[in-house]
């Protein structure tokens, strides 16, 4: 894994811009300590940080050339069929100068531009974003992976593309436009992320997964060149998928051993994370190194499930506690997301991360199988939700709200709490429950603390999914999930977070084979109303014991509701309702204050409408300050 950066000219004539590039490079120098570069040819010029993973020669070093230096490439990320890709190119007449992946790029180009254009990214196989500059045609090509693993960034003007790995790199170009863009904003308050291909920046987009980008004589094009689709509802019986299933998940993981480095796992003590473990241990990683997250707060902490999980497989395991003072960390988190990113589970995440670097620079995850198998919550009572429509949902909504009153709201796992989310979300359109569920009236809650002026600035968010009649199905649902909340929320998370302390995160979920059997399932073989990801659970029986695969849901939940009704409020009041953010005009400063008080006061669970202003606030903040 590495940062790549880059700009070229649309002017043939112009000198290449080394320096500006040079710049952006260095903004990425934690994403790979072991070694840059920079390479030019004629309007273009490439950078590279490199973090050795695989073959750590001088034969890795990038940026790669080929053709006497006509052709250009960086590459971010990890090509998991890189030998066979090899064995073919070198059939083909193709030769090598060492054995890292990051060389099949541009021999896989020269043999398949012409025939198959932008298509020939889909002979890639893992976790990546690249650019490669053709002199002799004046094309650049960005590309992305399936998923949206390996995120890159780009500022496209009359003048030129530039393009870098973080948003935060693409600030060097002078040609930035840097306004904050309100669509995306009002987006923003919706997601709690930024959805692509927009950024927090007028100026600059991400590319989506799955897609290519082209630049050639001026004119830039996107095609997308991989798509999952749902499955029929008719199919294998459940043990059979799960036959089939299971080596297919023992050979992602085999996959993603490849390393001449140490090697890791984030380890949750739920399922997925488990099973990951697990199947480390057997396919030849030697003793595992785990790392996990707890909390000072029982109700949160859940490191007593990842230490069993540990000693089952004898892993060699560290831990460490999070405290509210690590929301210190969120300037931090911020500068290397360059916009508002409001899952406050990134906290922890760069804590895990940064204690994983003292021992490995590879870790393996369980992220991906929610999204590919049904795991949250929300899945099930999307399904619930179907047997609950008509006059049983109303008498439902009322007793949610009077359960939710008695005693106060109580936390944001209690029973009130997640009977009053249901209820909140079974009112929403049919089509967007899913995510009226995963957000819980956030993005209305927001909008109605919104003040004259900031409800015309900002209008209305952007809705997840098509606008067409009919409920939502499991499928649909895990599709979307898939395609915007995993690479806008998930795993734009893990990868900046590790990235920041120059780790490298691989997801065996992840794994094309196995995002394409998951989706060729029937939903009811995925969930049901009482139990999520049955396919996964019976596919990993043999692997682990009971009570791990009947467990709840882990993951790194931070217990923001107590921490903003307690050690926190002081600051949350100190940036909410200081003269500045009053005076940026936003927000009703009276009514933000209210909200403040009835979440104080137990009145109201707003912890999550609070922590998004107060992201957004302090992302505002360190604009202002940024040169």
């Amino acid at each position: 894994m590495c940062g790549i950066a880059g700009k070229v000219l649309f002017d043939a004539a112009a000198p290449a811009p080394v320096e500006l590039v040079a710049a952006m490079t260095a903004a990425l120098a934690h994403r790979g300590p072991d070694g840059q570069g920079l390479a030019s040819q004629g309007p273009a010029a490439f950078g590279h940080r490199r973090l050795s993973i695989v073959d750590l020669s001088a034969a890795g070093a990038q940026p790669m050339l080929r053709e006497g230096g006509e052709l250009m490439a960086v590459i971010n990320g990890e090509l998991y069929n890189h030998e066979a890709l090899r064995d073919d190119l070198r059939a083909a007449g193709h030769s090598f100068a060492g054995r890292c992946d990051s060389e099949v790029l541009l021999p896989l180009y020269l043999e398949h531009w012409e025939r198959e254009g932008p298509d020939f990214v889909a002979r890639l196989e893992g976790m990546f974003a690249f650019a490669i500059w053709d002199g002799r045609h004046r094309r650049l090509v960005l590309g992305r992976d399936r998923s949206g693993q390996k995120p890159v960034t780009y500022c496209a003007t009359e003048r030129g593309l530039s393009f870098a790995s973080e948003l935060p790199a693409l600030r060097h170009d002078p040609d930035l436009d840097t306004t904050p863009d309100d669509q995306a904003l009002a987006d923003f308050l919706a997601f709690r992320c930024v959805p692509h291909p927009a950024t927090a920046w007028r100026g600059a987009a991400k590319l989506p997964p799955a897609h290519v980008l082209v630049a050639q004589g001026g004119r830039i094009s996107t095609q997308r060149y991989w798509r999952l689709a749902p499955g029929p509802e008719r199919g294998p019986s459940l043990d059979e998928a799960a036959e089939e299933l299971a080596p297919l998940l023992a050979a992602a993981v085999r996959r993603r051993l490849m390393a001449d480095v140490p090697l890791g796992a984030l380890l949750s003590g739920g399922v997925d994370s488990a099973a990951v473990v697990a199947l480390m241990a057997r396919e030849g990683a030697g003793r595992v190194s785990t790392f996990s997250m707890g909390f000072d707060d029982p109700a949160y902490d859940e490191t007593s499930d990842a230490r069993r999980v540990a000693r089952l497989f004898d892993t060699d395991h560290s831990e460490r506690i999070v405290r509210p003072d690590a929301l210190e960390l969120l300037d931090r988190v911020l500068a290397h997301h360059g916009e508002p990113f409001a899952d406050a589970s990134a906290l922890p995440t760069f804590l895990v991360s940064e204690l994983a670097a003292e021992h490995v620079k590879v870790v393996l995850s369980g992220d991906g199988a929610d999204e590919a198998f049904g795991g949250y919550d929300r899945h099930r009572a999307l399904l619930l939700a179907g047997h609950l429509e008509g006059p049983v949902t109303r008498r439902l909504i009322a007793l949610a709200a009077r359960v939710t009153a008695l005693g106060g709201v109580g936390g944001q796992r209690s029973l009130s709490a997640r009977l009053g989310r249901f209820a909140d979300a079974l009112a929403a359109c049919p089509r967007r429950r899913n995510h009226a569920w995963r957000l819980a009236g956030s993005a209305a809650r927001l909008t109605s603390l919104l003040s004259p002026e900031g409800a015309l600035r900002l209008g209305t968010p952007a809705h997840y999914g098509p606008d067409v009649p009919g409920p939502l199905s499991l499928n649909e649902a895990l599709l979307l999930d898939s395609e915007r909340y995993l690479p806008d929320d998930i795993l734009i998370k893990v990868d900046v977070a590790s990235m920041a302390s120059s780790v490298e995160a691989r997801a065996p979920f992840l794994d094309q084979r196995v995002l394409e059997f998951a989706a060729s399932l029937p939903s009811a073989l995925k969930a049901s109303p009482r139990v999520g990801k049955r396919v996964l659970r019976r596919a990993l029986s043999r692997l682990l014991p009971a009570d791990v695969l009947s467990g709840k849901k882990r993951g790194f939940g931070v217990p923001l509701d107590r921490w903003l009704a307690g050690p926190l409020l002081p600051h949350l009041r100190e940036v909410l309702l200081s003269p500045r953010a009053a005076a940026r005009g936003l927000f009703d400063r009276v009514a933000v204050e209210r909200l403040i008080d009835a979440h104080a006061a137990g009145k109201l669970a707003a912890h999550e409408q609070l922590y998004t202003l107060l992201v957004l606030e302090r992302w505002f903040l360190a604009e202002e300050t940024t040169p």
